[in-house]
């Protein structure tokens, strides 16, 4: 693993302590090594790497002129919080960094003092950093509030929200607005746009200074009355930068200033610390600074997987077949759509290639939009694009749809608009842990009525649901997990039953006074090997692909609780308000059978970070080897009765 021998003023730091103790001029050095240190150890073991050697600076200067034990610090999505888990004396942790049992690629309060929530979304710092103002505000001696956020969440409806509410309370806090130019992908709209003006001109780093000079060069008036200068002042400013909106919102503009200059941050820092109410500090930093690819790709260093584990000789294991990426069955499902009827549009919110869409980006340019991270505004749009006539697709992870619940029911639900919403990373997702697993969507959706909620097993199937989907008449919902498709399509697309709504697939017929399980959507394919492991030991167990978790099959569901001793859900979910409940909620609605449905799927808990999904999978009982348990013990107590 990393050798940690080559870092000698890392190895000095153990807390924020030791680097207040440092002279100024060791500064730039302890940089050096944190930037080389995070090249060289998440590299190894994979993790977000863009995002963190870009603010290096910014974590040691801030830790510098702070004390976070008294004051408060929030990470705005907490991605790039690798440096200041370095310098809070975490940095051992790192050879275990996203690993099973391991340290956070996150901040987590169960980790250090110095981290205050497990954050994993956009553009809640600032809310967060208000909150925390507010409540200091008792204390004898308030300590300050920091939020850092970038510019990409800056877009974010929520950090306006806040910033607004900010502005006008006036409580002392400080919003380190860190301008890289990126989130994931590039950032977009119009903000982005405002702050490139900013950051493109020198004249505005030096617009204060020369303001003053003018003002005190006008003849009669320089110097003379400082309420004019002022008001002058303010009128050139606007000039300068029109329609300065920070200043507008009642928050204190400074910068932009060199996000890589340590000591200048340092004296910053300590400047602005002493002013009043609320101040954003505008800092310009490069996204994966040090990296030799950033300069190009800053987009490629955002994440990397780590470096490859020894690959097995052919004695030890035989290769194992696999299909495309559920999420490029996607985007080449959407194409083929798209080619077919010209309505059709795709829609994310600032994460084209997460989800697929950048290839679709390439096809239809005029047909995509990226509306940054904005997921209650792209939802809401999608609704305004249907409602015009046109077949909007709003591809966006499971765990962030959840930010658009409201416009999902009153713009698009109520409405009885035909979008279609794909739920990628639907389910767990291995190293981002629980503030990324797509585990609720069912049971936020499920509730809306006209929604119909479907689930693909393969690649054939996404293709044949996205047809189908675009027919509806009607909001439709389609999940899939962070994963591959299964190599063997079984049975033969051509061989299939015909894909409508509400109509469920029997994979292996059950039989009477037996076991059956109905799975949903990928877990289909888990549950076919366990069934067909469970035959070759002499054990007969039905298997059913449920497709659609609403409307569901009742017809078929009825026949099998009839007929069987017990039906088992298995699905990669909560099991509260999940694909099981709907199937329990269906059998006391028919009265028939509700006390033969068993559960199968994840407990009541939010699930941490493992090094793979099929870990996470494995913990919960929902891969092979648990729906074999599950079934067999289900069995035993069918033939003891």
């Amino acid at each position: 693993m990393t050798d940690h021998n080559n870092y000698p003023f890392l190895d000095a730091i153990s807390s924020p302590k030791d680097l207040k103790a440092l002279p100024e001029e060791d500064l730039a050095k302890v940089c050096d090594e944190m930037r080389a240190f995070l090249l060289e150890s998440v590299q190894e073991t994979g993790g977000h790497l863009g995002s963190n050697i870009g603010v290096v600076e910014l974590a040691t200067a801030l830790h510098r002129v702070y004390d976070f034990r008294r004051d408060r610090l929030v990470w705005d999505v907490s991605h790039q919080c690798y440096p200041h888990k370095i310098l809070t004396g975490r940095r051992d942790g790192f050879d275990e960094l996203r690993k099973t049992g391991g340290m956070c690629g996150f901040t987590n309060p169960h980790e250090s003092e110095y981290d205050l929530f497990h954050t994993g979304h956009a553009g809640t710092s600032v809310s967060l950093a208000l909150g925390l103002a507010i409540g200091m505000e008792r204390d004898a001696k308030p300590g300050r509030s920091v939020a850092v956020i970038g510019d990409a969440s800056l877009g974010a409806g929520v950090a306006f929200e806040a910033i607004n509410h900010a502005g006008a309370l006036g409580h002392p806090m400080l919003v380190v607005l860190n301008d890289n130019e990126w989130s994931i992908s590039k950032t977009v709209g119009a903000m982005a746009r405002y702050l490139s003006r900013i950051r493109s001109t020198r004249i505005v780093q030096r617009a204060q200074q020369e303001i003053q000079s003018l003002i005190q060069a006008i003849p009669v008036i320089g110097g003379k009355v400082d309420k004019t200068l002022e008001q002058v002042g303010e009128v050139l400013s606007h000039y300068i930068v029109p329609g300065h909106v920070f200043q507008e919102l009642g928050v204190t503009y400074v910068g932009p200033i060199d996000g890589h200059d340590v000591n200048g941050l340092v004296k910053t820092l300590e400047r602005v610390r002493e002013l009043d109410g609320v101040v954003l500090l505008h800092i310009l930093t490069e996204k994966g600074k040090g990296h030799p690819a950033a300069p190009d790709h800053p987009e490629k260093v955002h994440g990397v997987k780590g470096a490859p584990k020894p690959t097995p000789t052919e004695s030890e294991k035989a290769p194992v077949a696999k299909g495309p990426a559920f999420t490029k069955a996607f985007s080449d499902s959407l194409i083929q759509a798209a080619d077919r009827d010209v309505r059709v549009h795709g829609i994310t919110a600032a994460m084209p290639s997460g989800t697929g869409l950048d290839k679709f980006a390439e096809v239809h340019p005029s047909r995509f939009h990226d509306t940054g991270i904005t997921e209650q505004h792209a939802i809401a749009m999608s609704a305004g694009m249907a409602k015009a006539g046109l077949r909007p697709v709003v591809a966006i992870y499971s765990t962030f749809l959840q930010r658009g619940y409201d416009q999902i029911f009153q713009e698009v639900a109520l409405q009885g608009l035909p979008v279609l919403f794909c739920l990628d990373r639907a389910g767990l997702v291995g190293q981002d842990g629980p503030t990324h697993n797509g585990v609720f969507d069912l049971a936020y959706l499920r509730t809306f009525p006209g929604v119909t909620l479907m689930a693909p097993r393969d690649a054939a199937d996404m293709n044949r649901m996205m047809q189908m989907a675009l027919r509806i008449d009607g909001p439709t919902a389609m999940r899939f997990p962070r994963d591959t498709c299964p190599a063997d399509e079984y049975p033969p697309v051509a061989e299939r039953r015909e894909m409508e709504p509400g109509k469920a697939e029997v994979l292996v017929d059950p039989e009477k006074g037996g076991v059956c399980i109905w799975a949903y959507g990928a877990l289909v394919n888990e549950a076919r090997k366990a069934v067909a492991a469970m035959k070759a030991d002499g054990l007969h167990v039905g298997l059913v692909d449920a497709r659609f978790a609403k409307p569901l099959d009742e017809n078929l569901l009825a026949e099998h609780l009839g007929s069987c001793a017990t039906v088992l859900t298995v699905e990669e979910h909560q099991r509260q308000g999940g694909f099981g409940s709907a199937v329990l909620e269906a059998a006391n609605r028919m009265r028939v059978g509700a006390n033969r449905v068993r559960i199968l799927g994840i407990e009541d808990q939010f699930v941490d970070h493992a090094t793979t999904r099929e870990e996470q999978l494995a913990a919960q009982g929902l891969d092979q080897a648990g729906i074999e348990r599950a079934a067999k013990r289900i069995a035993q107590r069918v033939k003891e009765v």
